[in-house]
């Protein structure tokens, strides 16, 4: 394993080694250095920000939930106040009385005003329609009875806090307001007379919560029991609840605490404390801006890496220019000769030291092992002239052609149909098997060659032989080495005979194409390959038994010896017997 490690690293150039070596003694110990003191900057001010926000929100915190209570502390008083008490319990029997009572009620809620802390007292009646005059200069065109909160209160639930916003009534409320809501008793009769409300502007708490504004784009939110925001610095956003289900689970717990979070593509420090009612007051600052005054840092940092890897660039391209380079290109040269790319090899360079004789020797070599190959190139396609030249004379076409289509036109004026159909089929046989002596057919003349070789076959034996076409339409054009098919159909037939039932052969040749390649496979009902599937096509296949998968082994080695191991054929048996044999033949793209 470490044998093969080093020599993988052995393999890198020698541009590539000095740019690694300079990296990792002079770039490499800068860069770390300079992230580390980067971050642990950063570490220190989240910490100082984490803690200080900590310390302020709680000190805010107890800041508004002192006016908070003292807000429900003024609503209690009001509960025992006689004056307050004698108003809600009177009875207005006529007009005239009902417009002095409007009028004291009017007196007394202005009284108050004065007596409170920035916050203001609102007074209805249980029963509105008792002081319609009182109800019309108070609640303009709020229809009380019909208010949710109102009807709550009434029915009997206990003391809560409301938000209302300028959009539930801009006549009645023109800014936020947050309102705790109460029944008023008779202190005899303990027998609710009205509902008290003690209303707090959204903007009075920013006096409250304005030393928590530390930092830019920091976001700061109140926040209910139900997450719902009741303060935040966009009013837009108030009365909604939180929708992040992480911030949530994050202020669910008691007490206090800080984190990190990913909210919209921006990073937030946040922190929160929990006030006595229960309530949240939750912090958000982008972690961008706590980040700001350790930028320098990173600009420092980042100008010495710039400086030094320019450095390296200066360093490395003269050494490439001086050095490295030639080597280099004389090695892509060595690799193109390696390949049988001899074009083009020719490298000169006007040098007198190890490189320049490098150059010259490489270009003599070359030069002798271009001329061999050249006239290795030549007398092999000499040899092949000759071997074609004697195969055209031992077997003329024309002449097997007239001969065979003299016989067909006396046996058709016998009236012998069959022997006129023989004939024909294998003259058209003939024809495509010799392909006018051309290597390279196409898929649609190898099929049609296949349909003759059956027709005759059928002629032949008393077996019927029935084939099925399955090849894609789109391959029909495609050229591919003449008699590759027909070898397979004929080893199919001849090992299939004797051994099919009454319904006789049934052979199956299917055809697509997969990327690059023509995929064919040809299979048949016959007894299949037996054991033999294995070691058919190995070498010594064909010394071991005799003339048996001559064909097959034909098909094989010209598969081999024109495109490789890829494109070799595959014999297997079927599962539900026979034999099948595929192959694969790539795409040409000239005939």
């Amino acid at each position: 394993m470490k044998s093969n490690r080093f020599r993988e690293v052995s393999r890198f150039s020698i541009r590539h080694k000095f740019i690694f070596l300079f990296f990792i003694l002079i770039v490499f110990p800068f860069g770390f250095v300079g992230y580390f003191s980067y971050h642990k900057s950063i570490e220190a001010i989240r910490q100082a920000n984490t803690d200080a926000s900590l310390e302020i929100l709680d000190k805010s915190g107890k800041n508004l939930d002192n006016y908070l209570n003292l807000a429900s502390s003024f609503q209690n008083e009001l509960m025992f106040s006689s004056e307050l008490q004698e108003l809600m319990s009177a009875e207005v029997p006529n007009e005239l009385e009902e417009l002095a009572f409007t009028e004291r009620l009017l007196n007394y809620m202005g009284v108050l005003q004065n007596q409170t802390h920035g916050y203001s007292i609102r007074i209805f009646p249980l029963e509105p329609e008792r002081f319609q005059r009182f109800k019309h200069s108070v609640y303009h065109s709020l229809d009380i009875e019909r208010e949710e909160w109102f009807r709550q209160i009434r029915d009997g639930s206990p003391p809560f806090w409301a938000l209302f916003l300028p959009q539930h009534n801009p006549a009645v409320y023109t800014e936020p307001i947050l309102s705790k809501i109460k029944r008023l008793y008779h202190l005899t009769s303990r027998k609710e007379t009205a509902v008290v409300l003690v209303d707090i502007k959204v903007s009075t708490l920013h006096h409250y919560l304005a030393p928590l504004q530390m930092q830019e784009s920091q976001q700061l939110m109140l926040l209910d029991e139900n997450q719902v925001i009741l303060y935040h610095q966009d009013l837009s956003l108030l009365g909604f609840k939180l929708r992040d289900e992480r911030l949530i689970d994050f202020i669910g717990g008691e007490g206090r605490g800080a984190g990190e979070f990913l909210i919209d593509g921006t990073e937030y420090a946040a922190s929160f404390t929990t006030l006595d009612s229960g309530w949240k007051l939750l912090s958000m600052v982008p972690l961008a801006v706590l980040e700001q005054p350790v930028a320098w840092i990173e600009t420092l940092s980042l100008s010495f890496l710039f400086f030094y890897l320019l450095l390296s660039i200066v360093i490395v391209a003269y050494i490439t220019v001086r050095f490295t380079g030639p080597i280099q290109n004389l090695v892509k040269a060595m690799r193109k000769v390696g390949q049988n790319n001899l074009a083009g090899h020719r490298q000169q360079i006007n040098r007198n030291d190890e490189i320049g004789w490098l150059y010259r020797g490489f270009d003599q070599m070359v030069h002798r092992i271009d001329h061999l190959v050249q006239s290795v190139e030549k007398a092999a396609q000499d040899k092949k002239e000759l071997e074609f030249q004697v195969l055209t004379h031992q077997i003329n076409p024309h002449f097997l052609y007239n001969t065979l289509e003299s016989i067909r036109w006396k046996a058709e004026s016998r009236n012998a149909a069959d022997i006129s159909e023989m004939v024909s089929e294998l003259g058209r046989l003939l024809r495509l098997s010799l392909n006018d002596g051309k290597e390279l057919t196409t898929v649609d003349r190898e099929l049609e060659h296949v349909r003759a070789y059956v027709k005759i076959q059928n002629n032949r034996t008393d077996t019927p032989i029935r084939v099925v076409y399955l090849v894609e339409e789109e391959l029909l054009q495609l050229s591919c080495l003449r008699l590759l098919l027909q070898p397979l159909v004929e080893n199919s037939i001849k090992h299939a005979i004797g051994h099919v039932k009454e319904d006789g052969i049934k052979i199956v040749i299917k055809g697509r194409l997969d990327g690059q390649s023509i995929r064919f496979e040809v299979s048949d009902n016959g007894p299949g390959f037996g054991k033999r599937a294995e070691t058919l096509l190995s070498d010594r296949a064909g010394e071991l038994s005799g003339r048996q998968g001559v064909g097959l082994r034909n098909v094989h080695d010209r598969l081999l010896t024109y495109f490789g191991e890829p494109y070799k054929l595959r014999v297997r048996n079927g599962a539900n017997g026979g034999a099948i044999v595929e192959f694969a033949h790539p795409v040409l793209k000239d005939r």
